[in-house]
């Protein structure tokens, strides 16, 4: 399923629902429920709608992936457990090629730029897909109700 840019909120869910574990120096610790995992993501957009550390959140994950792979077994995980995302297994939810991205279900809801000498287009839903992540992936929180 290929989603375009502007209909990808609408057609599917992109949203990472966490609880916020620290706020600090632009960053954020997001503590995935149910798991061991913190993942720290840089703040992008209005740090402002982040709630206090111990409350739950939602917004949307971007990243820039380095050389990705197609997996041939395993599951979805995130490396390390805690910290900055390093090496990511998922599968592909969608893909919008005229930005080159895609949105992988990796534990939680990430958008992957791909590096340009790359096509999404390589990549089909349902993939599991393999990664390392290049660094400043960003944390955008949606509007608090």
């Amino acid at each position: 399923m290929n989603v375009p840019a502007d209909a990808a909120a609408s057609a599917i869910d992109d949203l990472c629902r966490a609880r916020v574990a620290w706020i600090r120096d632009g960053r954020v610790g997001l503590a995935l429920d149910g798991t061991s995992y913190e993942i720290h993501l840089a703040i992008a957009g209005d740090a402002s709608r982040l709630p206090k550390a111990g409350k739950r959140t939602s917004g949307v994950i971007h990243g820039k992936a380095l050389r990705m792979h197609r997996a041939g077994a395993g599951g979805r995980f995130i490396e390390p457990v805690l910290g900055h995302p390093r090496i990511v297994q998922g599968t592909v939810m969608a893909t919008d090629p005229s930005a080159n991205r895609m949105l992988a279900d990796v534990v939680v809801p990430m958008w992957l730029e791909l590096d340009p000498e790359q096509s999404v287009r390589e990549f089909s839903t349902g993939d599991l897909v393999n990664f390392y992540c290049g660094s400043g992936m960003t944390f955008t929180p949606a509007a608090r109700a």
